[in-house]
């Protein structure tokens, strides 16, 4: 597979679930004022892929389209690797699109779009919380000040349920 047809099942699966693309990110909103951005990261190192997704939490503008470097929390969709390391293939964040045929990547990207980045959009911010909490999603922010912060957003601590936007 090619960049233009890797670029191209991508733009068409996100259309498939709703998403929108302004720019070079594509975004779609939840009932409860989450907005998620997916951004393809192109890598430097190869013609390798990064399959980024971001949640925003504070969408009161529909209007406004934030850059990823704006995201609340943010995570990566894998792909088992096509490259063998101890003898065995592993979940890689790395996506070496040239490595495969293209319904395979796309059993990959469908999986970790319904699993992963569609299960906060439909189920809300108690769902990214625990994704945070696994390890499967972190905070986009560098001091622990603003990671409180972000965790406020996506979880009531007195009544023990995530918040409401």
């Amino acid at each position: 597979m090619d960049t233009k047809n890797f670029k191209n099942l991508c733009d068409r699966l996100l259309k498939k679930y709703g998403f929108k693309k302004k720019k070079t990110m594509y975004y779609k909103d939840s009932n409860d004022g989450i907005r998620c951005g997916v951004y393809l990261q192109r890598s430097y190192y190869g013609k390798v892929y990064y399959f980024n997704y971001y949640y925003f939490l504070d969408n009161s503008d529909v209007k406004v389209f934030p850059q990823y470097f704006e995201a609340d929390v943010y995570g990566r969709i894998t792909v088992l690797s096509k490259i063998k390391e101890n003898n065995s293939y592993y979940q890689t964040e790395l996506i070496e699109y040239e490595l495969y045929e293209e319904k395979e990547l796309e059993e990959y990207l469908e999986k970790g779009i319904q699993d992963e980045i569609l299960l906060p959009v439909k189920k809300g911010r108690q769902v990214i919380y625990d994704m945070v909490k696994s390890g499967i999603c972190i905070i986009y922010k560098f001091r622990s000040k603003e990671e409180e912060e972000v965790m406020q957003k996506l979880y009531d601590f007195k009544t023990g349920e995530g918040q409401k936007s």
